[in-house]
């Protein structure tokens, strides 16, 4: 029997379907679209390839009040019963909000402990009942929308008929395999990837941490240099989670950097701050705050807390209380009486409001920082704090005293990461053109590379091992088998690459085995990628491994071809000359060598039945 490994090959599970995202062009021109959905915030920023400096964002959007079209971002709402979103929503609906958030399950969500938060109850109840919607389709119906008002702003401005595209959609760090999987399904619901005469769409999901970094790297002419050798964190607040990554830099020209530790994140975005002002709305002053209806609610949440208060604080001493002016009849009649039409809220009420979000952020950026220092032998140079919840005067004012002055914020910070996943866009596919004109060559020299980063999870195969070589062989857990070849087998997960290492972007990891077949082999081979959770991934496969996705191949040879094993009576064959090689750039990218056949792809990630 051969010393490879051996794919399990006994219950193989069932597919519900297989797709792969094919690459399109590798020259030519291009628009690049990089896409920031955001849990409560959305954007959009696009380049051509030709002048890949400039950078755009997407502006105009639809709005029922023509003063909210001039915003970088757009409300990520959607009002399912009117087909209105964003910023055409009116006060008196009842949008569908956080539900990017509804592509987590609940066990991830409970985790957090904001399950029970009350937009994200109010989107599930909306997902129930007859006929209703499921979450993957109400985010693609909300990036249809998204994408529509994008084409036809791109439209107007250039021949974007005769230009293919290259899309990426920005993901939280934290974001397990299967939200991926549900965020590229709701982007063919959306339409991104329809077809069109040019040539097929690319969509590439990028870390949000990541193309925050790029961004505000990319502005570092303008900012102080970081030199080689020096490593900064990058913390991403926005309104749903906070993630951090850490990079330390390997050259400057041409800029390169890789991924330091590994990133961390939490739900810890800006929404946990509305929640508190509104607990303290409901329960800590004597408002009659159910007295008003949804769109007096909805107006003066905007207005006075959204737009003021929570906007503006900065945690000095000026000013001493924040006034809100709710409708009148939230007040008593007692109060109304008395001429009273504000009620005030103090500087310790408001950093109160602010608790538990910036403790996630300290949390987060105390442990990278930590590790940082622990893995290079001196602390990160830089913060580089980003995302609309960054862009708060009082969260960086805190993290600017506590780590004495390294605190830096992009110039653009509300599209820095839907610009960055632009940046990602532009250096990928214009680095492997030929032919490049003098701006672009200049520009790829001054656009980080991230050439190396760290595997958020363990990736491998079930493979069978003979037990006569496992010194760990337990009869209670392990199931005997004999393998075609005689020998008495047991299954074991073979981990290619464990959660934490270092993957370059450019060294992919390779893994050798082999595959048996009774009677003549079925045209394509196949196989099944699993994942662990787990820091330390297990032997066996237990409630941390799940599956991943199937890749497949033809085979180049006939079977009578194949190298008999075993007795000959029985018919088993095995091929052993099978490679499969994996590159990591935020989503893992595979090939696949059968023999003389070859084939390369970004895969589709696919869960079994």
């Amino acid at each position: 029997m051969t010393d490879l490994p051996i794919p399990n090959m006994y219950t193989l599970p069932v597919l519900r379907r297989v797709s792969t995202i094919q690459g399109g062009n590798s020259s030519g021109k291009f628009i690049a679209v990089g896409i920031d959905f955001g849990t409560t915030y959305s954007g959009v920023s696009w380049a051509f390839s030709e002048n890949p400096d400039t950078i755009h964002e997407i502006q105009g959007w639809p709005a029922e009040y023509h003063n909210d079209q001039i915003q970088e971002q757009v409300p990520t709402q959607f009002d399912i019963e009117s087909e209105k979103w964003g910023f055409e929503v009116t006060p008196d609906m009842n949008p569908m909000k956080w539900f990017k958030l509804l592509l987590l399950k609940e066990d991830d969500v409970v985790r957090e402990e904001i399950l029970d938060s009350e937009p994200l109850k109010d989107a599930r109840a909306q997902l129930r009942g007859h006929n209703a919607p499921t979450a993957t389709s109400i985010v693609g119906r909300y990036l249809g929308k998204l994408w529509q008002h994008t084409y036809s702003e791109l439209k107007s401005r250039l021949d974007i008929d005769n230009l293919p595209l290259r899309v990426a959609i920005t993901v939280p760090a934290i974001w397990p395999p299967y939200a991926h999987k549900a965020m590229r399904d709701a982007a063919e619901i959306a339409g991104i990837l329809g077809e069109r005469d040019i040539g097929t769409t690319t969509l590439d999901l990028v870390q949000e941490p990541e193309a925050a970094g790029l961004s505000i790297l990319f502005e570092r002419g303008k900012l102080p240099e970081i030199e080689s050798g020096e490593s900064f964190v990058v913390c991403d607040a926005g309104g749903g989670t906070v993630d951090v990554i850490s990079y330390t830099v390997e050259s400057t020209n041409p800029f390169k950097v890789k991924e330091c530790v590994k990133g961390d994140g939490k739900l810890s975005g800006a929404f946990q701050i509305d929640e508190a002002f509104e607990a303290h709305m409901k329960w800590k002053t004597r408002l009659k705050i159910s007295s008003l209806d949804k769109a007096e609610h909805n107006i003066f949440v905007k207005e006075d807390w959204e737009m003021g208060a929570k906007r503006t604080f900065t945690g000095s001493q000026v000013p001493e209380k924040f006034f809100l002016r709710p409708p009148a009849k939230a007040f008593k009649k007692l109060d109304r009486l008395r001429g009273k039409d504000s009620f005030s809220l103090s500087r310790e009420e408001m950093k109160s409001f602010f608790f538990k979000s910036l403790t996630g952020i300290r949390s987060l950026v105390s442990d990278q920082v930590s590790q940082v220092e622990s893995e290079t032998g001196r602390p990160p140079k830089r913060i580089l704090l980003v995302g609309g919840l960054g862009n708060s005067s009082y969260i960086y004012s805190v993290l600017h005293h506590l780590y004495q002055d390294k605190v830096l914020r992009p110039l653009r910070p509300w599209s820095a990461v839907a610009r960055g996943a632009v940046i990602r866009l532009l250096r990928d596919k214009i680095s492997t053109q030929t032919n490049l004109t003098e701006v672009q060559r200049t520009i790829l020299a001054s656009m980080p590379e991230v050439t190396a980063r760290k595997s958020r999870y363990s990736y491998g195969i079930l493979v069978d091992r003979r037990i006569k070589n496992l010194k760990d062989f337990d009869i209670v857990v392990d199931v005997e088998k004999t393998s075609p070849e005689g020998d008495k087998i047991t299954s074991r997960m073979n981990w290619y690459l464990r959660k934490g290492e270092e993957v370059k972007k450019r060294s992919p990891v390779t893994f050798p085995y082999s595959q048996y077949s009774k009677g003549p082999a079925s045209k394509k081979c196949i196989f099944i990628i699993k994942y662990s959770t787990a820091n330390i991934p297990p032997k066996r496969v237990d409630k941390t491994v799940f599956e991943l996705c199937r890749i497949e191949c033809d085979w180049d040879k006939p079977f009578e071809e194949w190298k008999v094993v075993g007795d000959p009576d029985k018919g088993w064959r095995r091929y052993d000359d099978l490679i499969l090689a994996m590159k990591f750039e935020g989503e893992p990218k595979w090939k696949v060598r059968v023999g003389s056949n070859q084939v390369e792809r970004d895969v589709n990630v696919e869960y079994m039945d």
